[in-house]
């Protein structure tokens, strides 16, 4: 059988590998042709030009992953002649840059890596031998041929054993440079983390390559003295080369923000072309890199990312801050997300909005496990997800930012299986820049409201007063509720944005439930939706706020229901939380043994599923009847003039047994006397023998 023969057979022309690669049979076709073509990448070649690859495996950049050389068998039925046969052609593959070289007689196919020339092996050392068949096997071969190619350098031949990274040591040691070496908030610490671990990682999956890539840059740090670059050159080279393309990867989105934006690192470029360092950020920058670089040669590359790491990344450096309240404003502790989240279902083809987004979690942590993947080069998700944030000064945009970044983290195996330019971008615009957008506007999110739109709202909206804001809600007409707070206006933007059958998990001050001004807002409540759960938390469960908060969820009626103005007929869940899994202090440690939310969560959604709220079973019946801080209320105490603070339903007495209050050592009169007397005779006997020791 010819060697045309064998590779028609295997691929004819062209086979497309899962729309990410496509694989060429040639024939007679140059490297030169093909290049005119614009089937490669323009390429510098030098003396290769004319030669003709029997198979090459290009991805959408036009770039040569994969260079198959065949043989016919009788040409490779001998170790001599397989080193003959490899031989041939390896050069040329490296020339072209691709990153496998492999050579074939239709029945044995051997891996090589074209930069060392040596065979690829498998973590256990054994040679790479795995059959090239795209027509049969497209998934299994491309997820390979990214293995491969992500693993194989100038220094290594080995697959690696791709393993989930767990960074936050990394993270922490980070933060305690750029709080030593910049005196950086917390907020900006992260921020800077965030950006270079991004292009450690886009590096580390091939989408920065060559000069742009991390190992590119770092190199430079260890060039010979004698032409090394200083350290304000090479972070110039980061800024000028790198940090560009990462700008080019990630497009604006309409509210002007994209995942690099600003610059976090400063020099000032000389009239010589030379950079100048004014204070201590190329040093800095430095001592970053070389943490990355120390990390990859103890853990690896930065490939695949445990969970783990993408949900506490952002809380890492919060709880490592000595200013809480630098971030505190827009964050919300992991804990109360997480616990949140769970007492929700989210199901495919939901729309899930948080009006007062921050940095992403609820939206992020809501579709952690949903599908979400490109095909047929269209992004095809399970839910659509909607972040909304204000833009409240010249910089704060970051927090839409961070939002993004923090979505790719924790979409970082999408990137990574659709890593070539355009479907890095696409993903951006359709992914990043559609999820989270940041509002100019004074009133922000408020300024825009549409009725029944989502069918999941999770937030945590900020609280305060502000007269303007409240002038400016008025005047938009939709908030007819006069609610006391910009609190308030957000819960009824929440309640009127909601879907008929729609869910809302919300954290609300206690002024929410207590102030007379909220009545209407109450009414509209009690109107329009059933309340399921009304949870109390411990104040000190947020950040930097000393305010007692609550997490309140809401059902929203049919608008059959709403119409018939139907009562809800079961009863409210209701518990007061002393602990949440944390600290409630500065030091914010996990305490796992001490989570009355977690608790509290579980309880709620042994309730939420019972089919007769009004006759509950055992076991459940005394499972929840066992736990004092569980009380399930009827809905008579929630009118819209009553007070919907849930802690006054537990008594003196019950709060004292659960450890909320502390026991009133109260004396009467005579009891109080007796004491004095005893006071005074002890304090008689006290002088008495000082005296005789005089």
């Amino acid at each position: 059988m010819s060697e045309q023969t064998i590779q028609n057979n295997l691929y004819s022309i062209p086979v497309t590998i899962l729309d990410k690669y496509t694989c060429l049979s040639l024939g007679a076709t140059t490297i030169k042709d093909l290049i005119k073509a614009k089937e490669l990448k323009d390429i510098k070649v030098s003396k290769n030009l004319g030669r003709r690859p029997d198979v090459l495996i290009v991805n959408k950049n036009k770039e040569v992953v994969v260079f198959i050389e065949f043989k016919k068998p009788e040409e490779f039925n001998t170790d001599t002649k397989k080193k003959k046969a490899i031989s041939q052609e390896i050069d040329v593959a490296k020339e072209i840059g691709a990153k496998i070289y492999v050579v074939s007689d239709g029945d044995t196919f051997l891996w090589l890596n074209p930069i060392t020339k040596n065979f690829i092996v498998d973590d256990k050392g054994n040679k790479i031998k795995r059959e090239i068949k795209p027509k049969s096997e497209a998934k299994k071969l491309a997820d390979f041929i990214d293995l491969v190619s992500l693993s194989v350098t100038k220094d290594n031949d080995k697959i690696l054993k791709l393993e989930d990274i767990d960074p936050t040591d990394l993270a922490k040691k980070i933060a305690g440079i750029l709080k030593r070496m910049t005196f950086a908030s917390a907020k900006m610490s992260l921020y800077t983390f965030v950006e270079v671990f991004l292009f450690k990682y886009l590096s580390d999956i091939n989408v920065l390559q060559g000069d742009n890539s991390f190992s590119r840059v770092y190199s430079l740090y260890n060039e010979d003295k004698s032409i090394r670059k200083t350290d304000a050159d090479i972070l110039g080279a980061y800024l000028e080369g790198p940090r560009a393309q990462m700008k080019l990867l990630f497009p604006e989105g309409k509210d002007g923000t994209t995942i690099v934006n600003g610059q976090i690192f400063h020099v000032k470029k000389g009239l010589d072309g030379h950079y100048i360092e004014e204070d201590s950020h190329a040093l800095c920058f430095k001592s970053i890199m070389d943490e990355f670089a120390k990390y990859e040669k103890q853990n690896g590359k930065l490939i695949n990312i445990s969970k783990d790491f993408k949900s506490k990344l952002f809380e890492t450096f919060m709880k490592n801050s000595e200013d809480k309240s630098d971030m505190g404003q827009f964050f919300t502790p992991l804990k109360i997300v997480k616990e949140m989240v769970d007492m929700v279902t989210v199901t495919n083809g939901m729309k899930i909005c948080d009006p007062a987004s921050g940095v992403g979690k609820f939206l992020l942590e809501a579709a952690a496990n949903v599908s979400f993947e490109i095909k047929n080069g269209k992004l095809a998700s399970g839910v659509t997800l909607c972040g909304l944030e204000k833009q409240m000064s010249g910089r704060d945009d970051i927090t839409t930012i961070l939002a993004k970044a923090n979505m790719l983290i924790y979409f970082s195996k999408l990137f990574k299986d659709n890593n070539d330019v355009k479907a890095i971008q696409y993903l951006s615009e359709n992914l990043l820049n559609k999820t989270f957008y940041s509002s100019k506007k004074a009133l922000g999110t408020l300024e825009n409201l549409k009725e029944n739109e989502y069918d999941l709202i999770l937030a945590n909206p900020p609280y305060y007063q502000d007269a303007t804001i409240s002038k400016l809600a008025s005047d938009t007409g939709f908030y007819k509720s006069k609610g006391n707070g910009v609190e308030a206006l957000f819960l009824e933007w929440i309640v009127r944005s909601l879907k008929y059958g729609g869910t809302a998990n919300v954290v609300l001050p206690d002024g929410i439930f207590t102030n007379l001004g909220n009545t209407n807002l109450k009414q509209l409540i009690i109107d329009t939706c059933y309340i399921e759960s009304i949870i109390s938390l411990p104040v000190g469960s947020f950040f930097n706020t000393p305010k007692k908060t609550y997490i309140l969820t809401l059902h929203k009626k049919s608008e059959e229901d709403i119409n018939d103005n139907k009562k809800q007929d079961y009863k409210v869940f209701t518990y007061i939380c002393k602990s949440i899994g944390e600290e409630l202090n500065v030091n914010r440690f996990d305490t796992p043994d001490d989570n009355d939310l977690h608790n509290a969560v579980v309880k709620y959604n042994s309730y939420k599923n019972i089919q007769n709220k009004n006759d509950i079973q055992e076991p459940f019946k005394g499972w929840f009847d066992a736990d004092g801080k569980m009380k399930l209320l009827s809905i008579d105490n929630f009118s819209a003039s009553e007070n919907w603070n849930i802690d006054n339903f537990w008594s003196d007495e019950e709060k004292i047994s659960l450890g909320f209050k502390e026991a009133d050592n109260q004396m009467t009169l005579d009891e109080f006397k007796s004491f004095c007397n005893e006071l005074v005779n002890d304090i008689t006997n006290y002088k008495e023998a000082i005296e005789c020791l005089m």
